[in-house]
């Protein structure tokens, strides 16, 4: 028995009629599937968003840097000489003003030292009073002298006058022997004056020599006698341990009791009414670079500024290893919440200008790449709705909790900033408001 076949017969035309047939068959599919997919999309349900209006914004070049705080000031305090702990002032923490003693050293030898040079001091002033005095008396004296020995001379000046003219006369008869003897005694008389009162002379020019010498001596002996004392204060000094600025006190290394030696550290003292950050920025920004520039403290965890600062130094040289440039910032710091040491996280703002900003919740990743949704009318339907449109986006930096946007978006864009995780391209939304 044979099977019929009309396939075999009207070979040709059957094999066109299966083939249109089978395509038709397929568009019908299609047809059905775009349909359903249209009804589904349809009658999927407006997903609630919040929507936000983007704006021009005040954008900033900036790069970020992790770096080192330091105190404007800070000093050890360590002792000039060793001795025994007898008193500490001060607690860890406490604020202290130059000259504040810190701690105190047991006393030994160098007050007794110091009390001996002052009484040594003491003694030679006294003798340099003395000396002056005595010095006086010796110039009043020098005076006195010379005063006699002028009347003396006069004296004699007469007398040789007398005994001169008494020769002649006695020569010539006029006078006799008596009246020429006692001229003569008178001119003897007043030279032997004249000899005393030059010896009395010679003698207080003497006197006065050694008042002047004796002076001399007791200023030497006030200057080496201060020069006791000085060195006597200087190790009394020594026995008290003084803040040189004013700051916070650091850790306490010692207690009473303890025996220090010269160059061990006590303590320290900060100063952290304003810090200084150590940043190493690459050298390919040094024309960029320059005192002024603002810097802000980023919090590592909100992301938020919490300090801004200024660049006030910039290295003359570049590490040649690294090739960075070692810049500072200045801090101010007056409620203490920085902190001497601590590592933090900074950004330098290179410039200034206006762009986009987006919030940082409102970027979607996918496989690497950055996309937003913005809200767009569509009346497809045969409605008016609004849908949610993926974009991407190149970002920028980042500033506080927004994104810089280089390009995907601009100012009037309605852009999707809440529930983007239930979002796909072409979903229909309801702004909240």
């Amino acid at each position: 028995m044979q099977c019929f076949h009309p396939t075999w017969r009207r070979s040709g035309s059957t094999i066109r009629f299966r083939s249109l047939a089978r395509l038709g068959l397929f568009l019908l599919a299609m047809m059905l599937v775009a349909c359903q997919k249209e009804e589904t999309q349809s009658a999927a349900p407006a997903v609630p968003v919040k929507l936000q209006v983007l704006e021009s914004s005040s954008v900033a070049e900036t790069s970020e840097f992790v770096g080192t705080l330091e105190s404007a000031a800070k000093v050890d305090l360590k002792p000039e000489t060793q001795g025994r702990i007898a008193e500490v002032r001060v607690q860890p923490g406490d604020r202290v003003s130059p000259g504040t003693v810190i701690m105190v050293l047991q006393p030994d030898q160098t007050q007794p030292q110091l009390e001996g040079a002052q009484a040594s001091l003491s003694v030679a002033q006294a003798s340099k009073n003395v000396s002056q005095d005595q010095l006086k008396a010796a110039e009043k004296g020098l005076q006195v002298a010379r005063t006699e020995l002028a009347s003396a001379e006069a004296s004699r000046s007469l007398s040789k006058t007398n005994f001169d003219r008494a020769s002649y006369l006695l020569n010539e008869g006029v006078i006799g022997r008596y009246d020429y003897d006692r001229a003569k005694t008178d001119l003897e008389i007043s030279s032997n004056r004249v000899q005393v009162a030059q010896q009395k002379v010679g003698q207080a020019q003497a006197a006065v020599s050694q008042a002047r010498s004796g002076v001399e001596q007791a200023n030497a002996g006030i200057r080496q006698a201060q020069s006791q004392v000085s060195s006597a204060q200087v190790n009394v000094g020594f026995r008290q341990v003084t803040a040189p600025i004013t700051g916070i006190v650091g850790d306490v290394f010692v207690k009473a009791g303890d025996f220090v030696s010269t160059g061990q550290t006590l303590t320290n003292i900060v100063q952290n009414d304003a810090l200084d950050l150590r940043l190493s920025v690459p050298s390919n920004r040094i024309n960029q670079l320059r005192t002024g520039l603002t810097v802000e403290l980023i919090d590592p965890t909100t992301r938020k500024r919490i300090s801004t600062g200024q660049i006030n130094f910039i290295s003359p040289s570049v590490d040649s290893a690294a090739q960075v440039i070692l810049t500072k910032a200045r801090f101010p710091n007056s409620s203490g919440v920085l902190k001497n040491g601590q590592h933090v996280e900074a950004r330098i703002i290179w410039d200034r200008g206006t762009g986009v900003l987006i919030p940082t919740n409102a970027v979607l990743q996918v496989s690497g790449k950055s996309f937003a949704y913005v809200a767009e009318k569509d009346d497809s339907q045969g409605e008016e709705r609004q849908v949610a449109r993926m974009r991407p986006v190149t970002l920028g930096d980042i500033q506080e909790q927004s994104y810089q946007v280089v390009n995907g978006l601009k100012p009037g864009d309605n852009l999707v900033v809440s529930g983007i995780l239930r979002l796909r391209d072409g979903m229909p939304i309801q702004p909240e408001s």
